[in-house]
């Protein structure tokens, strides 16, 4: 039984980024051994075990073969047959399919390294288009690593382009996509992912609602949490098109009630010290800002991100 560091915490490393979280494959094993080790199992569609002490993910090295639609549609094979190797090549990306022994040599069947060297997105293998969830994957990857340069292969590229002509994005489910999305808001250049998309024609059928100039809004890097920068991204639009697009994303209601709400305030969001009493009382019943305080701090600070105004404080204390 070998265990090995795997995917973005090598990745990370490499480039020289914090290490988040930390991810370990193991080779040689069975169910039954791990559990006799002491680790707790925890995945139900393949055997993925959390140390009984670190509390950190190893998953029993697998292959998997596409068998129908969706992200369920795939036969999984874990055994201790199965090779290091033939887990990372079944990867999305080269630069995450790298491995990591514990005296720290690398295991690099699919070039990373080098793709890392070279600052580029490459996929593994033609299995990358077995998952289209992959295209918002990559699109994500490139926001998150662009400011190191890093760039989409060409033959990559072609490889999206080509899944999305298939129409291959409609085997996705919304909560996969809102996933993604929110991954992506929070990265240092979001802009990035949704250029790429938009790009290889994917954004129009994700998010036909949303133009180039919502997207130039997110330059600015200014508010920074996802539910924040949803919001930012939208609010030019009605409450409708927002509704209709917070509904098909299944948006949680908090997040469509706070984007609906900067969308039709936004504009009123004021000099908070030019309004007399009777004008605060009508802007904070707009909002419901009395009955839901908690939602209304959280407009607050959003509009306060977005207007770069630095009145939200002032706001939250004629609540009391």
């Amino acid at each position: 039984m070998e265990t090995y560091l795997v995917g973005g915490a090598v990745r990370d490393e490499l480039l020289g980024l914090p290490v988040k979280e930390r991810d370990f494959v193991v080779v040689g094993a069975t169910p039954e051994q791990m559990k006799t080790a002491g680790f707790l199992q925890v995945g139900r569609d393949f055997p993925v075990f959390l140390h009984p002490e670190t509390r950190e993910e190893h998953a029993l090295a697998r292959t998997e073969r596409k068998t129908g639609p969706g992200h369920r549609g795939f036969e999984v094979h874990a055994s201790p047959e199965v090779t290091l190797e033939e887990d990372l090549v079944r990867r999305d990306l080269t630069i995450n399919a790298i491995a990591k022994r514990s005296d720290g040599t690398l295991i690099d069947p699919c070039g990373g390294c080098r793709d890392i060297d070279a600052r580029l997105l490459r996929h593994v293998s033609g299995a990358f288009t077995e998952d289209p969830l992959r295209i918002l994957r990559i699109a994500r990857f490139r926001a998150r690593l662009h400011h190191l340069g890093f760039e989409i292969a060409p033959e990559t590229l072609a490889l999206l382009e080509d899944m999305v002509s298939q129409r291959m994005l409609e085997e996705l489910s919304p909560d996969r996509i809102i996933g993604e999305l929110d991954k992506a808001l929070e990265t240092p250049d979001p802009v990035c992912f949704f250029e790429l998309l938009a790009q290889i024609g994917a954004g129009d059928v994700l998010w036909p609602e949303l133009k180039p100039a919502d997207i130039e809004r997110l330059k600015s890097n200014d508010p920074e949490e996802a539910e924040a920068r949803f919001c930012q991204l939208v609010h030019t639009h009605s409450a409708a098109d927002i509704e209709s697009l917070c509904r098909r994303l299944h948006c949680s209601n908090l997040r469509r009630e706070l984007a609906v709400m900067v969308s039709l305030l936004i504009s009123e969001w004021p000099d908070f010290r030019g309004f007399d009493a009777t004008r605060i009382a009508s802007f904070i019943g707009s909002a419901d800002g009395l009955r839901k305080r908690d939602r209304f701090e959280k407009f607050a600070a959003i509009a306060d991100a977005i207007q770069k105004t630095q009145v939200s404080d002032l706001w939250l204390k004629a609540l009391e």
